[in-house]
């Protein structure tokens, strides 16, 4: 006759390793934030003591830099054979939308930078796409940084907007508030501006910031396309 396993038994937990924490971080920063990621809380959401996490990470910031790794492993690069501007328009929809998945994914970049082994990767692919596009090294690590830094800006701007609750004023509400009280007469820019600002959301702000940053991009390349078409080749000696 078949003996029932005690409940205990039938409800035991997975083995825990350092793979299952970092999968666990990741549905907690999906959750709540990276901010919120603590040992304690995904000591709770595993159902072990912090000490059982801490023997597979060390601490914190460990922790953080391990879930870190993983969501940005996520980002599938776009195909290699696209040129730069349409290769960095498909990154930057693909990074935006696993910051806007992971909040304060987009401040640890600001504040850390690439440290992690999956954004060191992107940054290598997209300087290289620029380089090989005819940008100097030099030239190309600095429209990264630029495109990128906006990037991550953007993404972090948007966050509030995806976190207020329904009903609730919309972000920037004061700015608006404060800019439409100057007398338009005085400050012509605000008068023209703000009401087109109202009236745009989030993602259509986004595609044209993206736009005008793509645009920048493909000038530098062009410009450096066209210096090398006319650069007079190297006579021989004679």
């Amino acid at each position: 006759m078949l003996r029932r396993m005690p409940s205990a038994a039938r409800k035991r937990p997975p083995r825990l390793s350092r793979d299952l924490v970092v999968e666990a971080a990741v549905v907690l920063v999906r959750e709540q934030g990276l901010r919120q990621l603590s040992m304690r809380t995904l000591a709770e959401r595993l159902g072990v003591t912090p000490m059982a996490v801490y023997k597979h990470v060390e601490h914190r910031d460990a922790l953080v830099l391990l879930t870190v790794e993983a969501i940005l492993g996520t980002v599938a690069l776009p195909e290699e054979r696209l040129e730069p501007v349409p290769w960095l328009r498909g990154l930057a929809g693909r990074v935006r939308a696993v910051g806007l998945e992971h909040r304060g994914l987009m401040d640890f970049l600001l504040d850390e930078g690439p440290t992690v082994h999956t954004a060191l990767v992107i940054l290598d692919r997209t300087v290289r796409k620029l380089h090989g596009a005819g940008i100097p090294w030099k030239e190309a690590g600095a429209l990264h940084n630029t495109f990128f830094s906006w990037l991550a800006g953007a993404v972090r701007r948007q966050e509030p907007w995806d976190a207020s609750a329904r009903g609730t004023p919309p972000p920037f509400e004061k700015f608006f508030a404060a800019a439409e009280a100057l007398p338009a007469a005085d400050y012509p820019g605000l008068a023209h501006s703000v009401p087109h600002m109202r009236a745009t959301d989030v993602g259509r702000e986004f595609e044209a910031s993206l736009g005008f940053m793509l645009e920048g991009i493909q000038r530098r390349i062009d410009a450096r396309q066209e210096a090398v078409r006319k650069k007079p080749p190297r006579s021989r000696p004679s």
